[in-house]
Order: structure tokens, then C-alpha cells, then sequence
């Protein structure tokens, strides 16, 4: 049984989906054995052709039009994995997995609401929501979840814009106007945050903007402006370096 302590502290955080995960998580009628279905194939974002919200969303436009233009894509710098890349990818996606089978086992999620795809077509943009939640009271409710380490979860108190682009970006793909941005510590004491979030129209109209003036450079080869400093930071970190500032 969930304390009276922690039901007092969703109600007044007024959390629309942590309860149903902590619920299902301390039921009593878990089956004796289960299996939880870890999806590792590789990120369909590489290689189709479609902008992607969780990878594309924030670039600038000279490094989009590298990285799809037919005669630079294949430059690009791959970024460097260590085994600590790898061994936290792994771990997300059980986790991810876990709380996908914990919100079927509250009832308030169907298989077939589990990484939901999208296309949005004039803008050339294809994605996949985590879930899709039968809640009781909100009706479907779009779900994006994510795992942070316990440091970094303990400093954020607001959604990253890289995540506010991508739950954007889906609700208008699946055609709704609000979701939830589920966060989850990534170890002991696997801490949860939610974070309740309306669908930024102006942030889509300057992202689509965004995205179809790429494609149109593209169709024109004609190459955008820089979008970072010679030598900067961001130069020096960027996959297209070598084919922009640094080309011979």
C-alpha cells in the first residue's frame, strides 16, 4: 500500500500519471512471472530521409542541410560512444519497457498505444510518441518518458527545450493539444517527476518554418548561412565541421 505521506504529495503536486505508475508498481496482483519487451533496434531517425523530433528539432539550419543533402549526409562525423554511452541507453530503455507494462497493468494503457507513429508530411517529419494513456479523468493523454541520472534530475525543475520541441511536436503530429513529460531517475531512489505541458503553436510554426526552408535549400543546393562560430564550441563538437568551416 502506497503512504499516506507520498498520496498526499501527488495530490498536491497534482499529478496526472505518477499515481497509476506507483499504483500498478505496488499492487498485490502482479502475476508470478511477466516479460517486459525491450525495443533496441536502432532510432528509425537515421538515414529515412525525415526530420525527427527528438533529434533534429534544435539544429541549425546549414547543419540540417549537411546532414539530409544527398552529396553530404554521408560526411557526417559520427559521435564517439563510450561503454557509459551504451550501458545508459540500455538501462532507459528497461526502464522505459518497465513503466510501458506497469501503465498496461494499471489499465490505462493498451499495447497498441505503445509507441505510437506519426508523419506529419508537409513538413516532412515522422516520430513516435512513447504512449498514449487511457486516463479517467483527461481522456487519451499523450506520454513522453524519459530517465536522467540522479544528479541531473535533481537540478531540473523545468523541461529542456530539446524535450518542450519534441512533445510539440508529436501532439501536433497525433493531433492533440496537451500531454505529459514523465521523468524518472535513473537509480536509487528512482525519484519521478511529470511535467504538464500545452502544445506550443508558435514554437511548431518556426520549427516547420525551420524545416521546410532546409529542404527547399536543399532542392536548390543552395547552402544556409553558418549557424555557429568558426573555432566555437559548437564548431568543434559539430558532425558537419569537416564538410563547413573545415572544409579544404
Amino acid at each position: 500500500m502506497r503512504s499516506h505521506k507520498e498520496l498526499m504529495k501527488d495530490l498536491s503536486h497534482r499529478n496526472l500519471v505518477i499515481p497509476y505508475l506507483k499504483n500498478a508498481m505496488l499492487a498485490d496482483n502482479w502475476p508470478d512471472s511477466y516479460q517486459v519487451t525491450v525495443d533496441s533496434r536502432p532510432y528509425y531517425g537515421h538515414g529515412d530521409g525525415y526530420f525527427h523530433p527528438s533529434t533534429h528539432g534544435l539544429m541549425g539550419e546549414r547543419e540540417l542541410y549537411y546532414r539530409f543533402h544527398p552529396e553530404t549526409r554521408d560526411l557526417m562525423i559520427p559521435e564517439d560512444r563510450t561503454v557509459q554511452d551504451q550501458l545508459t541507453l540500455s538501462m532507459g530503455s528497461a526502464l522505459h519497457a518497465v513503466c510501458q507494462t506497469q501503465f498496461q497493468m494499471a489499465k490505462v494503457l493498451t499495447p497498441q498505444n505503445c509507441e505510437v507513429e506519426f508523419i506529419i508530411a508537409e513538413h516532412h517529419v515522422r516520430g513516435r510518441a512513447d504512449m498514449i494513456l487511457d486516463h479517467p479523468t483527461e481522456g487519451p493523454l499523450v506520454v513522453e518518458f524519459k530517465t536522467q541520472n540522479s544528479r541531473a534530475f535533481g537540478f531540473q525543475d523545468e523541461m529542456k527545450d530539446l524535450w518542450e520541441m519534441q512533445l510539440s511536436i508529436q501532439l501536433y503530429g497525433l493531433g492533440h493539444k496537451r500531454g505529459v513529460l514523465l521523468v524518472m531517475e535513473s537509480g536509487h531512489p528512482y525519484r519521478m517527476r511529470e511535467f504538464h505541458y500545452n502544445r506550443n503553436d508558435d514554437l511548431l510554426a518556426r520549427t516547420f518554418a525551420k524545416f521546410d526552408y532546409v529542404r527547399e535549400c536543399i532542392a536548390a543546393n543552395k547552402v544556409p548561412p553558418h549557424c555557429c562560430s568558426k573555432g566555437s564550441a559548437a564548431m568543434k563538437k559539430c558532425p558537419a565541421r569537416h564538410t563547413c568551416w573545415l572544409a579544404a
